[in-house]
């Protein structure tokens, strides 16, 4: 067995590593986009976790919108959380009128930025954080996006686009300056699946 098998057996041989088993829930929180869920567990060496603190988010999308000259579109907006205007890709909930991850893909990139493409590729999902999140975000390439309507007006999540040639958010993202981790991941598998993952060394920055 090759070093490449045996971690393959690693990775799915999980008997070792058993799910805790739930004795009881009760949801604290229970709205259209958050559902806080409180569980009373066990492991399976009976120590008892309770309560444990899940939260249940609707499934997240996040997209790389290329232009045909290699640039893509980013987008900045007010982030109530952190209190800071973040620099981010154009995403958002995955509506249960959504037929798949790229109908509410291409959804949400015309709601946020008036764009629009006929040539998409879904890269894959990740977990924000499965240790208390029960969602997944989905990372959508849009390829050759153009302008094609008018933005959503919605109060609540003015933001403004910015166009930039692909390098250059890449080094934005490795300079710390899109905070989003899961954003920052998507950007980084997208672009490697899409070919276009050029990383600048530190000699490029001098």
């Amino acid at each position: 067995m090759d070093s490449k098998d045996g971690v393959t057996h690693l990775l799915t041989d999980t008997a070792d590593l058993p799910p805790w088993e739930i004795k009881s829930s009760t949801y604290l929180v229970h709205d259209r986009w958050l559902k806080v869920r409180a569980d009373s567990c066990v492991t399976a060496e009976g120590v008892e976790i309770a309560p444990y603190y899940v939260l249940e988010y609707p499934e997240w999308v996040e997209i790389i919108a290329l232009d045909a000259e290699d640039h893509i579109y980013l987008v900045q907006q007010y982030r109530h959380g952190l209190g800071v205007v973040a620099l981010e890709l154009p995403g958002g909930a995955i509506d249960a009128s959504d037929a798949s991850p790229v109908e509410a893909a291409a959804r949400e990139l015309r709601e946020e930025t008036g764009l629009s493409s006929t040539d998409w590729d879904y890269v894959g999902k990740l977990a924000p954080n499965p240790a208390t999140h029960t969602n997944l975000a989905h990372i959508v390439i849009a390829r050759n996006v153009e302008f094609s309507a008018r933005p959503a007006d919605d109060p609540t999540e003015r933001i403004r686009l910015i166009r930039m040639p692909i390098r250059q958010a890449i080094e934005l993202a490795l300079d710390g300056k899109m905070i989003q981790v899961i954003h920052v991941a998507a950007l980084t598998l997208a672009l490697h699946k899409a070919g276009k993952w050029d990383a600048p060394t530190p000699t490029d920055k001098r």
